[in-house]
C-alpha cells in the first residue's frame, strides 16, 4: 500500500475500515465487473435484490441460492469471496463448477479481474503462487479451483458451487466438500434449475431450507430482479420460446416468476398438468405457535389447526419404516374446503404411523381415515380396526381403505387432477407440491429414484374428501327389545306403553337415563368419539 501524506492516509484508513465492516460497501464503492453487452468493465453497482442476497449471505454459513439467468449473482458470490480474502486473512476459498474451464474461469478472468481493478492501497504486496487453479497472496489468503472433482484436502473459509443444478453428481460432491467447513467456515450453492431433474439434490436442499427444517438459508431472485427487465421484455421472451418450444418449460427453467415455478418438472408426459398445481398452491410455512392440545409427534406439519364444527379427511400412505424403505406419509384436508391442513413424512413402522394417524385423527374432530390397501397397508388398517374408534372408509372396491392395482392408481389420479383443475383444494408443503409435479402420466408414478409417499397420501385424502359419511342421528335415543320368536309371542303380556318397555329392561327413566340430578346416567363413561358416532 502506497501512502503519500498523512491525510491520505487517514482517509485509506476510514475507508479500510467502512469495506471491513460491509461487503456491499466494498463492492459497491471499489469493485467492477465485465459486462457482457458493452464488452468493457463496469462499476459493480448492486440492484436492491443483489444488495438484498449479500446481507442473507453474509448473515449465514449455508446458503442455496435459486435464480433466474444473467442476475450478476456469480459475480456477487466471487466479490463475497474477494471481501473475505482481503479483509479476512488467510482465507482459503474453495471454486467449483461443472467443467474445469469454467472452474478456472471463475479464478483468472472474473475474481483475478475484480482483485487487478482495485485501488493499490487494497491490494496485497505480492502473490506467493499465481496460476489457473492456485492463486496465494502475501497476507496468507488463496484461491484455489477445481472442476467437480478434488478440493477434500483442504479446510476452506468459504467453499462456492457455481450452476450446482448443473452439476452432474452434486450429492457425492458434497460429501466430499461439506466436511472442508464444518470448521466453522461457509459454503454457497448457485444455481439455474435443471428441470429435466425435479427432485435433485440442489432441490431439495433448497426445498429443506426454504422449509427451515435445515442449517441452509434459501434465497430466490426472479426474472424482474434485474431492474432494466419489464414485463414487455418478458412478453417477448415468453413468445420467442413458445414459439420454438411449443412450450413454456424453456421460460420457467431460465427466466422463472416464482420459486414454485422454478422447481416445477417439465410438463411433457406429467399426469397432473403443472399449472394446476401451481394456481393451488399457497405457500405457507408450517405454524409455530401452536395450541397446547397438539400432539407431540415428532415431523407434525400443522398449518391450520382444527376447528369446532369442521369435518377433516386423513390420506395415509403407508411404507415399512426401515432406513432403507421409502417414506411413510399422511396428509390432513378440510373436507369441504379441501385445504391441507397439517402433513407428516418420515421412516415410520406401520404400528407407528397408525397410532400418529388415530391420534392426529382424534384432534382434528375425529377425522375420517383412507388408507393405502397393499402391502404395509394391511398391518396399518388392521392396527386401527383393533384400537381406534376413527372410520376407515371404503375404497373403489367398497371395501377398507384404497386397492392401489391399476384401476385404483387412475381412479386415484383422476380424482385428484380434477380438485386440483377445479381448484377444489389448497396445497401448503412445498415437499408434496414437488412430488405431485413429478408424477408421469405412462407410470403414475414418480420418476426412477424420486419419491411419491406424500402425493399419494395427498391424493388418498382428495378423494376422501368427495366420500360423504352417513348423517348422524339427530333425533331422541330409542333402545328397542328384541322381537321375540313367533313360540314365545303367546306368552308375551300386552305392553302399556314405551315407559313399561324401558322398565321391563331394568331402565329407570327417572333416575338411570341421564345426570341432571348429579346421579350418573347411562352415557357416563362412554367414549367421546363413540358418543359422536352412534350411526356405526
Amino acid at each position: 500500500m502506497i501512502v503519500s501524506n498523512n491525510k491520505a492516509a487517514e482517509h485509506y484508513r476510514k475507508e479500510i475500515y467502512k469495506c471491513r465492516r460491509s461487503p456491499g460497501y466494498f463492492l459497491d464503492t471499489y469493485c467492477h465487473i465485465f459486462d457482457a453487452t458493452s464488452g468493457e468493465w463496469v462499476p459493480f453497482r448492486l440492484w436492491p435484490a443483489q444488495l438484498r442476497a449479500l446481507q442473507k449471505i453474509h448473515g449465514h454459513r449455508l446458503t442455496v441460492i435459486l435464480k433466474a439467468r444473467q442476475l450478476g449473482l456469480t459475480w456477487l458470490v466471487l466479490g463475497f469471496a474477494l471481501w473475505l480474502m482481503l479483509f479476512y486473512p488467510a482465507a482459503t476459498i474453495l471454486l467449483f463448477s461443472r467443467r474445469d474451464e469454467e472452474a478456472t474461469d471463475m479464478l483468472k478472468v472474473r475474481l483475478r479481474g475484480m482483485y487487478d481493478r482495485l485501488p493499490d492501497w487494497l491490494k496485497v504486496q505480492f502473490f506467493e503462487t499465481d496460476n489457473d487453479h492456485e492463486w496465494q497472496w502475501s497476507n496468507g489468503s488463496r484461491c484455489l479451483a477445481f472442476p467437480t472433482t478434488g478440493g477434500d484436502s483442504y479446510t476452506a473459509t468459504l467453499v462456492i458451487i457455481d450452476e450446482a443444478d448443473l452439476v452432474p453428481d452434486l450429492a457425492k460432491l458434497m460429501s466430499s466438500v461439506k466436511p472442508t467447513i464444518d470448521a466453522g467456515g461457509r459454503m454457497i450453492l448457485v444455481s439455474r434449475v435443471d428441470k429435466t431433474r425435479p427432485q435433485s439434490p440442489f432441490k431439495r436442499i433448497y426445498a429443506g431450507a426454504k422449509q427451515k427444517k435445515t442449517e441452509w438459508e434459501a434465497i430466490f431472485l426472479p426474472w424482474f430482479d434485474r431492474p432494466d427487465r419489464d414485463k414487455t421484455w418478458y412478453e417477448a421472451q415468453q413468445a420467442d420460446i413458445l414459439h420454438r418450444t411449443e412450450s413454456l418449460d424453456d421460460l420457467h427453467e431460465q427466466y422463472p416468476t416464482t420459486d414454485a415455478q422454478a422447481l416445477l418438472p417439465r410438463t411433457l408426459n406429467k399426469r397432473i398438468a403443472p399449472e394446476w398445481i401451481d394456481q393451488c398452491y399457497e405457500e405457507r410455512s408450517p405454524l409455530r405457535d401452536l395450541p397446547a392440545s397438539t400432539p407431540a409427534i415428532p415431523g407434525l406439519e400443522v398449518y391450520v389447526p382444527p376447528k369446532m364444527g369442521r369435518f377433516y379427511v386423513i390420506g395415509a400412505d403407508p411404507a415399512e419404516g426401515n432406513p432403507t424403505s421409502d417414506d411413510s406419509a399422511l396428509t390432513v384436508l378440510d373436507r369441504d374446503t379441501g385445504e391441507e391442513v397439517a402433513s407428516l413424512a418420515g421412516k415410520l413402522q406401520t404400528s407407528t404411523l397408525a397410532a400418529h394417524i388415530d391420534t392426529i385423527g382424534k384432534w382434528y374432530n375425529n377425522a375420517a381415515i383412507m388408507v393405502e390397501r397393499n402391502n404395509h397397508g394391511h398391518a396399518v388398517l388392521l392396527w386401527l380396526r383393533d384400537h381406534s374408534l376413527l372410520w376407515l372408509m371404503p375404497g373403489h372396491d367398497g371395501h377398507e381403505g384404497w386397492l392401489t392395482n391399476s384401476k385404483g392408481k387412475a381412479l386415484l389420479y383422476s380424482a385428484v387432477a380434477d380438485a386440483f383443475r377445479e381448484r377444489q383444494t389448497f396445497l401448503h408443503s412445498f415437499a408434496t407440491f414437488t412430488q405431485l409435479a413429478s408424477i408421469e402420466g405412462s407410470t403414475l408414478r414418480a420418476p426412477e429414484g424420486e419419491a411419491d409417499d406424500s402425493a399419494v397420501s395427498y391424493a388418498l385424502a382428495c378423494v376422501a374428501s368427495q366420500i360423504r359419511s352417513p348423517e348422524h342421528y339427530k333425533g331422541a335415543l330409542v333402545l328397542w327389545p328384541d322381537v321375540p320368536m313367533p313360540s314365545e309371542q303367546a306368552e308375551q303380556k300386552p305392553q302399556s306403553g314405551p315407559r313399561q318397555v324401558f322398565e321391563d329392561h331394568g331402565i329407570d327413566l327417572d333416575g338411570d337415563w341421564g345426570n341432571s340430578g348429579g346421579g350418573s346416567g347411562l352415557l357416563d363413561g362412554m367414549p367421546d368419539p363413540f358418543r359422536s358416532r352412534l350411526w356405526r
